[in-house]
């Protein structure tokens, strides 16, 4: 029976693995797809783009590497200093950062940006967990849950300056439902909703751009040239779609009429190409690459791992969800890539890097057995 489970789990892991290596190279194809125009115009090179996902890549993959023979414990025990270094660096971006579009998120070195918000997912996903498992007898008292606010809040502070509002929003959703998959009391999690709602109501409210951005959420067409033009682009890539697709690399809102047709909103342009039909098939394999990590989650007797699993699993769900929501128009626009597909270096390393994380939680440890019975069958593999 439990080498039937070991099995079963190496299998699920494989099937993980294969899937996301899939739409990666998937990712790459639409990369080009949707860059080659502008990529030319701008760098005098259709697969500029597409060469340097492709880079990303291959340090991504190596990252996921060595990621595998990282010790969790290790990570577990150093949670703290590693989120520390990662604000610091965080800190020092609004110093010395390259800015761009208004914003100072990117380190430039070597000819490419380099992100350090995107490690957060790394460091606090690690540091919250240990940090829920640990007082998971206390976490009904509000008292214990203060520290975590303040950690998150100079958080969300620190990337708010840069600006950067939306990961804000991404790290206080997501530690909200890790807190209630843990049973926190809902009416100490309402009193950080409203205590978000109210801080966003102001950060908005005072920031022309940023209301702009929601009156052109919320009805587009009232400023077509301006606020609403993205989302109005990306509604027109999804009509010419229709039900079947224009045709793989015939899509006409890559030339010039979707901004960050290649980035944000490159699902917008798989539904044009691909259609209805290619669309929902992507949300169905999003869906059974979610329903195998859930398998494996649920089935891990150590809480911190499968804290962790739970964890990453969670980003990966909220930033699928929200980056086709935008597209759609279901939400506000966001910067959020889509994971393994959209272009951007520090998000496709640090995916492999959580996708690592997820087959080292996961890994089938060595355990001792009644005696006069031989080692159980044992799975020292990753994947």
């Amino acid at each position: 029976m439990n080498t039937i489970t070991n099995d079963s789990l190496r299998s699920e892991r494989r099937f993980i693995f294969l899937t996301v290596l899939i739409l990666t190279l998937f990712g790459m194809l639409m990369v080009y797809e949707s860059s080659s125009l502008y990529a030319y115009r701008t760098a005098q090179d259709a697969a500029y783009f597409f060469k340097k996902q492709f880079i990303f890549f291959a340090i991504g993959f190596i990252c996921f590497l060595l990621t595998l023979l990282v010790d969790l414990e290790f990570l577990r025990k150093h949670a703290k200093e590693f989120l520390f270094v990662t604000l610091v660096v965080l800190i020092a971006l609004l110093v010395i950062g390259k800015k761009a579009g208004g914003a100072k998120r990117w380190f430039h070195l070597l000819g490419f940006n380099l992100q350090p918000s995107e490690f957060l997912k790394v460091f606090f996903s690690i540091y919250c967990i240990d940090y829920i498992i640990k007082r998971k007898n206390n976490i009904k008292s509000f008292s214990t849950l203060v520290p975590l606010w303040i950690v998150l809040g100079f958080m969300c502070l620190v990337v708010v300056v840069q600006p950067d509002l939306g990961t804000a929003m991404f790290w206080v959703l997501w530690t909200l439902l890790m807190l209630f998959l843990y049973r926190a009391r809902k009416k100490h999690l309402g009193i950080i909703v409203l205590a978000g709602v109210i801080a966003v109501s102001f950060l908005i409210a005072f920031y022309p751009y940023r209301f702009r951005r929601i009156t052109g959420y919320i009805n587009p067409f009232a400023d077509p040239q301006d606020s609403g033009f993205q989302l109005i682009q990306s509604q027109i890539a999804y009509g010419q779609g229709g039900l079947l697709g224009v045709g793989f690399g015939e899509s006409r809102q890559k030339l010039f009429f979707l901004p960050a047709a290649h980035t944000d909103f490159i699902f917008s342009i798989i539904a044009e190409d691909f259609g209805l039909v290619g669309s929902v098939f992507l949300l169905v394999v999003f869906f059974v690459l979610f329903h195998k990590m859930y398998n494996i989650a649920k089935r891990n007797e150590d809480e911190f791992r499968r804290g962790l699993l739970f964890g990453i699993l969670l980003i990966f769900f909220l930033e699928i969800v929200i980056n086709i929501g935008v597209s759609c128009g279901l939400f506000p626009t966001k910067g959020l890539p889509l994971p393994f597909v959209s272009y951007g270096g520090s998000n496709l390393i640090v995916h492999y890097i959580l996708l690592a994380l997820f087959f080292n939680a996961s890994r089938i440890e060595t355990r001792p057995v009644e005696a006069g019975k031989k080692n159980q069958a044992v799975s020292g593999d990753w994947v």
